[in-house]
């Protein structure tokens, strides 16, 4: 009579484990900091989508090994020193508010676009007022978020000046919408796709690095099968985001409404993504330059600088993505002369 043996079963599973080590070792050793924590430390909010912790300082190294980052965030959650909501007499006060790039990814704070251009802005050798900046960045904010900020808070602060700024993937953004974004229980937002692998997905993503690289693959394809993005086509006119390019446009017609409200004037600038541009990467700024003539509403445009300085320096991490210092030096010096030379901050 045939006697079944489990050695053979047990060999299979010990060599698939044995296997798996060794990629999982492999991995760590090449792929050291696959773990991205520098956005892990948001909260839930009663009106907003989620925000950083206030008070929380959160440090370490990008997955890019391209920086080091610190980043400290003041009794709201943004990453600036502390504000009151009450304007001191004489105090001109802006409001900054945008992405990842607004907050200055890879940067210190001193080196954000929006900390430069305050610094300037109280250089002036001329008689001027203080000039306040309220440095409202959170990173994947895009403008339906940023409205609500707006709508919420931001306007409590009774800004004179709105600073928009816009990057071209605000439109992907628009298109996933709010809900393609959660927050969990830890503080780090994921993908829809990603919080449905529930308990078992979350724990192999925060032990495995090898599986962590697998669950990121298979949670961007599913996304892009269910939402359908298409990047080429966010600088395409009529294209497949024409519907999210309106949606972006009411946004920023209700902000204006509510900015108008309290007095403030508004100003959309067009940050544009890592380069190499081409033609085709006009389009956000022609775009939303005709928008911003229609409605009464600054705008400046950073592409023509950033090709002309491009050549000289890099002014974007290569795999990160991001300005580096040098290129939020140049959004803050184009935003700096659109504001002198029209006198918008007197």
């Amino acid at each position: 009579m045939y006697k079944f043996s489990y050695h053979p079963i047990l060999l299979m599973l010990s060599s698939v484990i044995f296997i798996l080590i060794l990629i999982e070792l492999f991995v760590r050793l090449v792929y050291p900091h696959p773990l991205v924590n520098q956005y892990g430390n948001n909260i839930s909010d009663r009106y907003l989508p989620y925000k950083p912790q206030p008070f929380s300082v959160i440090s370490g190294t990008a997955v890019s090994q391209e920086y080091e980052y610190n980043y400290k965030h003041n009794s709201f959650g943004f990453r600036d020193v502390e504000h009151t909501l009450h304007k001191d007499k004489g105090v001109f006060r802006i409001l900054g508010l945008g992405d990842s790039f607004t907050y200055g990814v890879g940067a210190e704070l001193e080196q954000t676009y929006l900390f430069s251009l305050e610094t300037m802005l109280n250089d002036r050798l001329s008689v001027h007022p203080k000039v306040e900046i309220i440095k409202a960045g959170i990173p994947r904010y895009y403008p339906e978020a940023q409205h609500i900020l707006l709508q919420h808070y931001g306007k409590n602060y009774a800004p004179d000046l709105i600073i928009i700024g816009f990057v071209p993937n605000d439109v992907i953004d628009t298109h996933y919408g709010l809900d393609a974004v959660v927050l969990d229980r830890s503080g780090y937002l994921k993908t829809k796709v990603a919080n449905d692998m529930g308990i078992l997905g979350h724990v192999l993503y925060n032990n495995s690095h090898f599986l962590r690289i697998v669950l990121r693959r298979i949670t961007a394809y599913r996304m892009s099968q269910i939402y359908d993005p298409k990047w080429e086509e966010v600088f395409l006119e009529n294209g497949h985001h024409e519907d999210d390019w309106v949606s972006i446009e009411n946004e920023y017609s209700d902000m204006v409404e509510i900015a108008g409200s309290i007095g403030a004037n508004v100003i959309i600038v067009h940050i544009p993504g890592k380069g190499p541009w081409n033609e085709e990467h006009y389009y956000p700024s022609k775009r939303l330059a005709a928008w911003a003539k229609t409605n009464n509403v600054g705008f400046v445009d950073v592409l023509p600088a950033m090709i002309v300085e491009s050549s000289k320096q890099d002014l974007y991490y290569g795999i990160d993505g991001h300005a580096n210092p040098s290129g939020y030096a140049v959004i803050a010096q184009q935003i700096y002369d659109y504001l002198v030379t029209t006198n918008e901050v007197r």
